[in-house]
């Protein structure tokens, strides 16, 4: 019995460059296995990440991938053993997916105003300057304008309802919405109101 015929009877004995040799050659079973081997590495990188469940298991799908390229990519010349290469590659995978999270997280951040911020605006007229009474007015005119053209007939309303002091529930129960589709016109807002 040669040495492949062997491996192919036992894959549990195998080492893991002889199941990456079986897996490139499209044996299911040793890729099986290898995903066997490497998921509880893969589970543990994830967890170190984040405590996050839905964020864990994204990154414990984009650990496999790695791991499935790595087993696509892998060559035993190169001097380096299969469980480092692949761990190499499932962190890399990793820290590009929190890194591309991180940038579109920060990006939305940097287009958020903060609603508070304009209503503050709105609301308070108790300020004894009359040059900040005018001021605070003319500047409230003019957002309330630019408002009226960038808004839809919906965030309007929605605007106009949380500027006057009601509670998301609130509004939804006015506008017959629900308080996800209030929060998500009033994120509109922000982001349009921000764009001005």
């Amino acid at each position: 019995m040669n040495t492949l015929e062997h491996i192919n009877s036992d894959k549990t004995e195998a080492s893991d460059e002889a199941l990456v040799l079986l897996a490139q050659n499209g044996d299911t079973d040793a890729l099986t296995e290898l995903v066997c081997r490497f998921l509880p590495l893969i589970r543990n990188r994830a967890s170190s990440f984040t405590t996050v469940s839905a964020d864990r298991d994204d990154l414990i799908q984009e650990g496999l991938i790695a791991l499935l390229s790595a087993v696509n990519a892998y060559h035993d010349d190169k001097g380096a053993g299969f469980k480092t290469y692949c761990y190499v590659c499932v962190q890399n995978k990793m820290l590009k997916e929190l890194e591309k999270r991180s940038s579109k997280k920060q990006q939305a951040m940097q287009n958020y105003l903060p609603l508070e911020e304009l209503e503050r605006s709105t609301l308070n007229d108790d300020c004894d300057d009359p040059f900040w009474i005018v001021a605070a007015r003319e500047s409230r005119q003019i957002l309330m304008e630019k408002a009226k053209n960038l808004l839809s007939g919906l965030e309007q309303e929605t605007l106009s309802l949380y500027l006057s002091g009601l509670s998301y529930e609130e509004i939804a129960a006015q506008l017959n919405l629900s308080t996800k589709a209030v929060d998500n016109a009033l994120q509109r807002v922000r982001r349009k109101l921000r764009e001005v």
